[in-house]
């Protein structure tokens, strides 16, 4: 079987959620697919040096000549919303030329930018490839939850004609929690083509650091001897990042605490103002570090942040959940409660949830586990625990696997 797939972010990119990417494709080929990735020039997270040396890699070759990788040029993403609408919207163009003219079996893309759902419909149309959607998050829902738009706006009714143009026209959607799937059902008058499979961690390759071998203390200048907060991912709209910045403020009389942040992003700037114009000496912002230090930066806080602008919570479930446990670290989900992360963090017992955009409920807790080493300590080895046995990459891409293979065999 050859499959095209379609992602706007790749390594060397640093964005969360690359792990996922590689896990499956790799494992698609070496289930003996031929499997075609399209994607842009690497712009996120990298130097324009390293920009000019992969734009000469138009194509590479992996996993015995089934696996490869085509790079599309297309300048770099900017922080300005009509700069990156018009970067998204030659990227899914480009997609659509691929689908078109280029043979396979089947095409998959996620829901990034939003009119992939819209690209994937059309290949499906046109030539009668089958589509294989795969929203991690859910398009415009996240812009009504978040308060950037209302139901009656403009972006918003097109975003409503869009998904349901892309639910209707996909031949399979899999996505990634339960709440998420009722809201596509309910939304779609085939039910039985929405699946879920869960997002995963290789626990072989990102696994706990002990402190006095992590690298990036002494590279970062850190004191070993503090109670660490950390985040590492986007800092954009909806990670709601300012929160914990006023977080911050409300502890900073307690030395003991030190804030991390690793992240690039839209807010990066913002969030930098905001840590300066508050003189907040126990934050610390960094650039996003590469994938295979994923284990040191999260095995360097005593406790990681999920963070999520309150309202957001239901629109997806976050990847960097598995990451975080795997490195056998505590988690505090400044998150919607109730929802499918407070679930999980409950149910496996490594860590809690507190109202989404509550700095003082997040101060709270911080401060709850930092005055107790040995229950954080536990809640950390719970994580581990349930990385370990629960969220099996194997497992996980194997679902994926025999559900495409089932909707592809169905003519």
């Amino acid at each position: 079987m050859r499959l095209l797939y379609f992602v706007q972010y790749f390594p060397p990119e640093k964005a969360s959620g690359l792990p996922i990417v590689t896990d499956m494709i790799e494992g698609f080929a070496e289930h003996g697919w031929d499997v075609d990735v399209y994607i842009p020039t690497p712009t996120r997270g990298v130097t324009d040096e390293v920009r000019k040396e992969y734009a000469k890699k138009r194509k590479e070759v992996y996993c015995d000549g089934k696996l490869t990788i085509h790079r599309m040029h297309l300048y770099r993403e900017g922080t300005r919303m009509l700069q990156r609408t018009i970067r998204y919207s030659i990227f899914s163009l480009q997609c659509l030329v691929c689908g078109l003219f280029l043979p396979a079996d089947a095409i998959f893309t996620g829901g990034g930018p939003p009119t992939q759902g819209i690209i994937g419909g059309l290949i499906h149309k046109w030539t009668k490839k089958k589509f294989i959607f795969n929203p991690q998050d859910l398009f415009p829902d996240s812009l009504v939850i978040a308060g950037q738009a209302t139901e009656d706006s403009k972006v918003v009714k097109i975003g409503r004609k869009m998904e349901q143009f892309a639910y209707k026209n996909a031949d399979v959607i899999i996505t990634i929690t339960e709440d998420m799937a009722e809201n596509i059902r309910s939304k779609t008058e085939d039910k039985s083509k929405v699946h879920v499979v869960r997002n995963w961690i290789d626990t072989e390759k990102t696994v706990p650091v002990e402190r006095s071998a992590n690298a990036l203390f002494d590279e970062l200048g850190l004191s070993r001897d503090k109670f660490y907060v950390t985040y590492a991912g986007n800092i954009g709209m909806m990670q709601g990042i300012e929160t914990i910045v006023d977080a911050a403020e409300k502890i900073k009389n307690e030395p003991g605490v030190q804030f991390i942040i690793f992240g690039n992003g839209s807010e990066e700037e913002n969030i930098k103002k905001r840590i300066a114009e508050k003189q907040l000496s126990n934050i610390k912002m960094y650039p996003l570090q590469p994938l295979e230090r994923v284990s040191e930066v999260y095995s360097l806080g005593d406790v990681s942040i999920i963070p999520c602008k309150a309202g957001t919570g239901s629109a997806g479930m976050p990847s960097k959940t598995w990451t975080i446990m795997a490195t056998g670290t505590a988690i505090i989900g400044s998150f919607d409660t109730g929802g499918e992360l407070d679930k999980t963090l409950r149910g496996a017992q490594c860590g809690y949830c507190v109202e989404a955009g509550s700095a003082e409920k997040l101060a709270d807790m911080i401060i709850e586990l930092y005055a107790n080493p040995k229950k954080t300590e536990e809640l950390g080895h719970n994580a581990r625990k349930y990385a370990v046995e629960t969220v099996s990459k194997s497992k996980a891409v194997g679902q994926y696997v025999k559900i495409i293979e089932d909707t592809v065999k169905r003519r």
